[in-house]
């Protein structure tokens, strides 16, 4: 079984949430924060390309 088909999604990014609300303390901004997520989402994301910049826009275009 391919690990994609055993995940379930919402129970994944409630558990990413949770994660990234355990580091928010590590920045005092909002902004920082939201880039880290979305930089994070990015690389895990099935994007066939990803260098420095293209995992953080991947998610915030879509």
């Amino acid at each position: 079984m391919a690990a994609g088909h055993s995940v379930d999604p919402a129970r994944w990014l409630a558990t990413f949430d949770q994660v990234m609300a355990r580091i928010a303390g590590r920045s005092g901004r909002v902004e920082p924060r939201a880039s880290a997520r979305a930089y994070l989402l990015g690389l895990l994301s099935k994007a066939e390309r990803k260098n420095c910049w293209q995992p953080g826009r991947t998610v915030t275009s879509a």
